[in-house]
């Protein structure tokens, strides 16, 4: 987590008049460049593909009419034709809970039956030419054995959450790689900025040397090669300021645009370049980087989702065993009205069983993804290994790293006193103005 402050960065014009400091800089890229927004979109997406899965817990509606002839019917008493027209609107909900299907359906029909002309000595009635019928139906059915409780039917959307998850990591992770990009960009206009400083006083010495030397070779105290080799130099460090600037400039346009922030043209950077940090212990940083590595987090939640999944296939090879109600109220009459008393009432109750026999199907779905799950716990433990072997080795050279720069701030002492020794001797006539010159060289590099 960046302790990032914002103090006086939200005016153009406060930001003309300071410098800027590497968390700040990071702070304007983080809330104006447009990778990051792209980054928490795909979150987002993520979450709405596990929002389809809902949809299958929505009620749904159905309707179905139908128009039926018949003619020739065989059988003494049959009708010659009938014209049946049916229509029926229903609607059904599953229940996630308990993996029940709850169904109600309205029926309504009419039937017109024509007859053979038949004669009978007696009177014989074939029944009513008009037929009308209306039902309402309820039917529950409840799995016994596979998806009781619900499990397979939650199974797609509980797998999302974890495609969610991992997408949600995996978006951090990906800022954070994006802001040290960014941080080692600012790292290089630091580095331009203590070079340009640095070549600004090493220009400013040459000038200095060159003044002095021409004054000595008025007084005939110096060869002319002196006043040409004190020229070479100031135009030497003159080049170098120009490049080291026109450098400079060149990153922090790039960081400008970068961070959408016309103001970094006319500010400077700030970083001290030569502060130390205490480090972690190699058990202490072993542990927080177990505990906050994104990568090992992105590993352990596709295992969670994967024994997720596996739950999901050893329920597939549970036989499927439902119990099945269904309560209806009906009636018939040959008017219309007197066919919507349902006063008629049917109740059903039966059990339905299927079971595939050797259910091979998801004894290898089931046998895939434990093979899965060992893959990934070995490429959990190679991962974990290839890091602590990387952290190990960057904190040796860390501390190696150190020892050098010790080293190196005693050899620009030096570089500094053989400097003014050389320039001491120089004047005192004993030394070469070469002899300065590159003493200096040695101190600026």
């Amino acid at each position: 987590m960046l302790n990032v402050s914002l103090t006086g960065l939200l005016s153009p014009v406060a930001l003309a008049r300071q410098s800027i400091t590497l968390n700040d800089f990071l702070a304007l890229v983080r809330t104006r460049h447009p990778f990051f927004e792209k980054e928490r979109l795909s979150t987002d997406i993520e979450q709405k593909n596990q929002e389809s899965f809902l949809g299958a817990q929505d009620w749904t509606l159905s309707t179905s009419p139908r128009y039926d002839h018949q003619r020739d019917i065989l059988g003494g008493f049959n009708p010659e034709s009938v014209d049946r027209v049916t229509a029926s609107i229903g609607a059904e909900k599953a229940f996630w809970k308990t993996g029940g299907r709850f169904a109600i359906e309205w029926i309504s029909g009419y039937a017109k039956s024509t007859y053979y002309d038949l004669e009978f000595p007696f009177e014989m009635p074939l029944g009513p030419s008009n037929f009308y019928q209306n039902q309402i139906a309820i039917t529950y059915s409840q799995p016994l054995l596979q998806n009781y409780k619900g499990e397979l039917d939650r199974l797609d959307y509980e797998l999302g959450q974890y495609s969610t998850n991992i997408a949600s990591v995996q978006a951090l992770e990906n800022q954070e790689n994006f802001l040290l990009d960014m941080g080692l960009r600012f790292m290089d206009w630091i580095l331009l900025t203590e070079q340009r400083t640095i070549a600004s006083e090493r220009l400013r010495l040459a000038e200095r040397q060159f003044k002095l030397v021409a004054k000595k070779r008025k007084a005939n105290l110096v060869d002319k090669v002196d006043v040409l080799r004190a020229e070479d130099a100031v135009r030497i460090a003159e080049q170098n300021v120009v490049l080291i600037k026109a450098q400079w400039r060149a990153k922090g346009a790039e960081l400008a645009v970068l961070a959408r922030a016309e103001e970094l043209y006319t500010i400077t950077p700030r970083f001290d370049l030569y502060a130390r940090t205490a480090l972690l212990t190699v058990d202490d940083a072993l542990t927080h980087l177990r505990e906050h590595s994104r990568l090992l987090k992105t590993l352990s939640i596709r295992r969670e989702q994967l024994e997720r999944q596996r739950r999901g296939f050893e329920e597939t090879k549970l036989p499927r065993l439902s119990l099945n109600t269904r309560l209806a109220q009906k009636s018939g009459a040959d008017q219309f009205g007197d066919s919507l008393d349902l006063d008629k009432s049917d109740a059903t109750v039966f059990l339905r069983f299927s079971y595939p026999l050797g259910n091979r199907t998801a004894k290898a779905n089931v046998g895939k993804t434990v093979f899965q799950i060992h893959q990934l716990d070995l490429e959990i433990e190679q991962v974990a290994m290839g890091m602590e072997a990387s952290l190990r080795n960057l904190l040796i050279q860390i501390e190696q790293i150190e020892r050098v720069l010790s080293l190196n701030e005693a050899q620009l002492k030096t570089a500094k006193v053989k400097t003014r020794e050389e320039l001491k001797r120089y004047n005192q006539g004993r030394g070469d103005l070469a002899f300065v010159i590159q003493s200096q060289d040695s101190e600026e590099r």
